[in-house]
């Protein structure tokens, strides 16, 4: 064998090692973030489905899209939330694994004796993996007039802290992201966050 073709076939032998540990460091570091979870397709209501866009995924951590996304969609589903502002969206976390995390966007509305605001409704996004957000559901409780709660969650992280004798609650749900609850990531224990 000539000098020359020994050179060639370290060459080929580098190139193969250099080529195989490069895949193998992309594999590892971008091939599984173990997260398999994806949201739910959204399961539109005919008024959503007829106007279109709502079946679209938005960016999850644009929390000022999916606020006005929310509160259009909000006016489509319900005519008593048609003029309700939308209050910061909360992040709520799934409770078990293999649910997708939620973002909900409170909805306002001023009190008609003109005291204050009120929460009149609550609309859902579900969040995959990929940190895509898709429409969820809407809720309308403007009918609770009373009974509503004026925060969502109604019971505020400081009180849930308090409570769960933790600095750092969680907000997770187990059912539907609109009914949350605290839990204290290290002992598991729970208390409603109110609806």
């Amino acid at each position: 064998m000539s000098r020359r073709a020994i050179a060639l076939a370290a060459a080929a032998v580098a190139v193969f090692f250099a080529v195989t540990l490069i895949t193998l460091t992309h594999v590892i570091t971008n091939g599984g973030s173990g997260c398999a979870i994806a949201a739910p397709a959204p399961s539109l209501p005919a008024a959503l489905r007829a106007l279109g866009g709502f079946d679209q995924s938005y960016d999850a951590t644009n929390l000022q899209q999916l606020a006005q996304v929310g509160q259009n969609a909000a006016a489509v589903v319900s005519p008593n939330l048609d003029g309700a502002a939308p209050l910061e969206p909360v992040t709520v976390a799934a409770a078990t694994t293999g649910q997708p995390a939620a973002v909900v966007v409170p909805l306002a509305a001023q009190e008609t004796t003109g005291s204050g605001k009120r929460l009149v409704g609550l609309v859902s996004f579900y969040v995959s993996c990929g940190g895509r957000a898709y429409f969820g559901s809407v809720s309308d409780i403007s009918a609770e007039a009373l009974n509503a709660p004026v925060s969502f969650p109604a019971v505020g992280e400081g009180a849930a802290a308090a409570q769960l004798a933790t600095s750092g609650p969680q907000l997770v749900y187990t059912s539907s992201p609109f009914t949350p609850e605290w839990r204290n990531p290290q002992s598991g224990a729970t208390i409603a966050a109110g609806e």
